[in-house]
């Protein structure tokens, strides 16, 4: 330990000396062909700088993850076991075409979901939780797609 302070004590005044401005020809090839070796080796160091932080990918991924938390702490309540729950209203033509999609779906390739009616008081209470104020909404363990969904669409997310 000692030896590498007295070395470190001893070195810093000679680079602390060095002019890079007057570098030979010679000098400054080797210096350049030694940085290049470095940034070769150790691209972080500069990858900042090259590709500076995306703040508003950053925000969003944060969002996400708070909407990925949020649906995992009212799992039990929003999917009670299935694998997809959907929300609907009353006297909402999306809707019912959603439930009629969801139940063929269901029977088709044997999906489970929870059908939640906003007129019912706890299903309205998680509705607000989620942040949700527009029917027909679905929540899966992984997303939350608002408004009426394709059944092809839902086939594919379903069937993965």
């Amino acid at each position: 330990m000692r030896l590498a302070l007295v070395f470190c004590v001893t070195a810093l005044p000679v680079v602390a000396q060095t002019d890079f401005g007057a570098l030979t020809d010679a000098e400054r090839l080797a210096f350049g062909t030694e940085l290049r070796a470095l940034l070769r080796a150790e691209p972080e160091l500069v990858a900042a700088a090259v590709t500076p932080p995306n703040y508003a990918a950053e925000a969003y991924q944060e969002k996400a993850q708070a909407d990925l938390d949020l649906i995992a702490s009212l799992t039990r309540q929003v999917l009670a076991g299935t694998q997809i729950a959907l929300f609907t209203g009353e006297d909402c033509t999306d809707c019912a075409n959603a439930l009629e999609e969801i139940k063929a779906i269901s029977d088709t390739y044997d999906v489970t979901f929870k059908h939640h009616v906003m007129s019912d008081p706890a299903s309205a209470a998680l509705a607000e939780q989620l942040g949700m104020t527009d029917v027909p909404f679905y929540v899966m363990p992984d997303r939350i797609l608002r408004g009426h969904m394709p059944d092809i669409v839902l086939r594919r997310y379903l069937t993965q």
